[in-house]
């Protein structure tokens, strides 16, 4: 079963990467997820995370003092809640009480960084791995034998953090909202086809802007001198996207390639639900 690990910040990030090291020790057939470190070399960003909310039936959200307005903790947890109706959303509070949770993700059962708590998820973790439930003495002996570790490490990253106050590797709300808006394309992008859809997107992309160029830039001496005399290529009533004429091409070089790649892009897009604005208003 695939755990999707989920930050924002340093501290969050640390504690998530403990916790990424340290929870197949305990369910071994657990699969846990962490970005960055788990993104392949050359895999793009937006499109490898998506998959992994997509194939994750439990997310993991590392919750500190710093982040606990996270835009994107709230994103990547309705993603999971939403995909399957059993999955587990699991916030863990590291520094803060239940009382300092607000906004979405107080709809989620949220997990205090003890020993109690922190078991009782461990547990349900292991009940949703319905073909590799461990039995309930076998988990307890496991996690006595290693949450001193865990609780160790933890406790020495809060600590450090608490010293010091540094939330410099916070993401900024810019490159927040434009990795929310990149994800938000590809998960659509992946809904309608999966990823080999999007090579049809960038293959009509490239198409288009080849026309585009071939008309207003390569050909723009002669498209100029249509332009002027547009009475013979455009209808009274119609613009260049839509002539309004028998013939689209009537000695206009290139213009029936544009139109024609301009239409199958815009098509496709609609068909898909992509969410790319076509038109001016």
């Amino acid at each position: 079963m695939k755990v999707f690990i989920s930050w924002s910040g340093d501290t969050s990030k640390r504690v998530a990467e403990c916790i990424r090291e340290w929870l197949p020790t305990v369910l071994q057939t657990i699969k846990p997820y962490f970005t960055p470190s788990d993104i392949e070399k050359g895999t793009r960003w937006s499109s490898d995370i998506a998959a992994e909310l997509d194939s994750s039936m439990a997310g993991i959200f590392c919750v500190t003092p710093e982040n606990i307005n996270s835009q994107w903790l709230m994103f990547e947890a309705g993603a999971i809640s939403k995909k399957v109706e059993n999955s587990l959303v699991c916030p863990i509070l590291i520094g803060l009480e239940t009382s300092d949770i607000h906004g979405p993700l107080t709809q989620f059962q949220a997990t205090l960084f003890e020993k109690s708590d922190f078991k009782r998820l461990i547990s349900d973790l292991n009940k949703a791995n319905n073909s590799n439930t461990l039995e309930e003495g076998v988990l307890h002996k496991v996690f006595e034998q290693f949450w001193p570790e865990l609780e160790e490490k933890v406790r020495d990253i809060i600590k450090k953090s608490s010293d010091r106050a540094d939330i410099a590797d916070l993401r900024s709300d810019r490159n927040l909202l434009e990795e929310i808006l990149d994800l938000s394309r590809a998960l659509a992008i992946q809904k309608s086809g999966g990823f080999k859809a999007h090579k049809e997107l960038n293959r009509l992309i490239s198409e288009f802007l080849t026309a585009f160029d071939a008309i207003f830039n390569v050909d723009w001496t002669h498209t100029q001198l249509c332009l002027e005399d547009s009475k013979h290529f455009i209808n009274q009533n119609g613009t260049f996207i839509h002539p309004g004429v028998n013939d689209e091409g009537n000695n206009w070089g290139n213009r029936p390639y544009l139109l024609n790649s301009y239409r199958e892009l815009i098509a496709y897009i609609e068909k898909h639900n992509i969410d790319i604005q076509t038109s001016f208003l």
